[in-house]
C-alpha cells in the first residue's frame, strides 16, 4: 500500500510539474546563431521519448510526461538508509534536453542529501531523446522541472 501512495504521489508531482512549467515566461536569447532555450510547456514539438516516435501517437507531449512518468515508476527505489531514520520530504530537479536530445545539466535540491542522491540517481538514467525539441521549425534545448515527493 506505501508502495501504490508513493508512485501517487510521484505522479502528482509530475502533473504539478506541468502546471509549474506553465508558468514560466519565454526567454529567447539569439547570440550569432546560438542554439536558443525555450520553456517545455511553450515548445512546438516536444523532444521524442523513446517510445514515442510512432505517427500512431499525435500528443508528443504527452507521451514524453507518460514515458518519464513510467521511468520514474520503473526506476524508483526509497533509499535503506532513508527510510531507517524515516526521512522524507521533497525534492526539485531539474535538466536539459539540450540540441541533441540528450539530457544535461541536471541539478536537485531538496530536503535531504539521501533523498537527493536518489532523485539525480534516477534522473541520470532518463535516456537520450530520440529528436530534439523544437520551436518555430528550429531545433532548440529545452529545460525541464520534475518535482519529487519522498513520503513513507
Amino acid at each position: 500500500m506505501k508502495k501504490i501512495y508513493a508512485f501517487l504521489l510521484l505522479f502528482l508531482s509530475l502533473q504539478y510539474a506541468a502546471i509549474a512549467q506553465q508558468e514560466i515566461s519565454i526567454q529567447e536569447v539569439e547570440e550569432d546563431g546560438a542554439i536558443q532555450e525555450i520553456p517545455f510547456i511553450v515548445l512546438d514539438q516536444a523532444p521524442i521519448y523513446p517510445g514515442c516516435e510512432s505517427e500512431d501517437i499525435p500528443d508528443k507531449t504527452a507521451c514524453f510526461q507518460q514515458k518519464l512518468y513510467d521511468h520514474i515508476s520503473a526506476n524508483f527505489r526509497y533509499p535503506e538508509e532513508a527510510k531507517k531514520e524515516n526521512i522524507q520530504g521533497h525534492v526539485f530537479c531539474g535538466f536539459l534536453i539540450d540540441e541533441t536530445g540528450k539530457i544535461t545539466n541536471i541539478t536537485v535540491r531538496g530536503s535531504h542529501e539521501l533523498l537527493e542522491n536518489e532523485a539525480r540517481r534516477i534522473t541520470e538514467l532518463i535516456p537520450n531523446m530520440l529528436a530534439p525539441a523544437q520551436h518555430g521549425g528550429k531545433i532548440v534545448r529545452t529545460p525541464y522541472s520534475l518535482p519529487l515527493t519522498f513520503k513513507l
